[in-house]
């Protein structure tokens, strides 16, 4: 087996082994604790596999970090775009109400999917890009409500959180079509956008079924 498939061996089972240990309540001390820099990780890890190496590249990392960190503190305090919730402190650190982890989580999954669109689709789709981002964040909402990242004023998120998520996905990588160059091996961060959300979903199912519960 080559060295990239044996790469992404070990990320789905490193995180279905995630998923599995939240719906049975295992290491749930160590889970808390590594959860920042595993998301921190992730981020960082998938845009520099997505994107090819520049200082342009480098400037949009900063951009888009600081955007949406500064468009979830709005969030935060006023509602808008995403509509009423609150972050815990499970994830870490926070300014002005939002984690410091969150930014990364954005780049994540903008990366991510982009990495997807280009290996699965071999596309440049900024707009297919965005509905996989949005589409991903539907099944985070749920798992982070879960294991108590962040919760909602509402039972469920408004539609306007998965508008704002397109739109801001959309803005993040049409920026990133003008000043960066998307690599041309995109199977490490296409995979790990699906190896992190089958983590998300099955921890969600664990969870709120409560049928692996010990």
């Amino acid at each position: 087996m080559e060295p990239t498939r044996y790469t992404i061996l070990l990320i789905y089972v490193f995180f279905i082994a995630g998923a599995v240990w939240n719906s049975l309540g295992l290491f749930q001390n160590v889970m808390s604790f590594t959860t920042p820099f595993v998301l921190i990780i992730s981020g960082v890890a998938a845009f520099w596999m997505t994107y090819d190496f520049s200082r342009k590249t480098g400037i949009v990392f900063s951009l888009i970090f600081i955007g949406v960190w500064a468009i979830e503190a709005l969030g935060v305090a006023t509602g808008f775009p995403f509509g009423t919730y609150t972050y815990t402190d499970v994830l870490g650190w926070k300014i002005l109400g939002v984690s410091l982890v969150i930014p990364f989580a954005w780049l994540f999954v903008i990366a991510a999917s982009d990495a997807v669109v280009g290996h699965f689709f071999g596309r440049l789709s900024s707009v297919l890009v965005a509905v996989l981002a949005t589409g991903f964040d539907f099944f985070l909402e749920f798992a982070a409500d879960a294991l108590g990242y962040w919760h909602w004023q509402t039972r469920f998120p408004p539609v306007s959180n998965y508008i704002a998520w397109f739109v801001i996905s959309l803005i993040a990588v049409l920026v990133l079509r003008d000043y960066s160059n998307r690599r041309i091996e995109l199977r490490v961060p296409a995979h790990l956008y699906f190896a992190q959300l089958c983590y998300f979903v099955l921890t969600v199912i664990g969870v709120k079924s409560g049928l692996l519960a010990l």
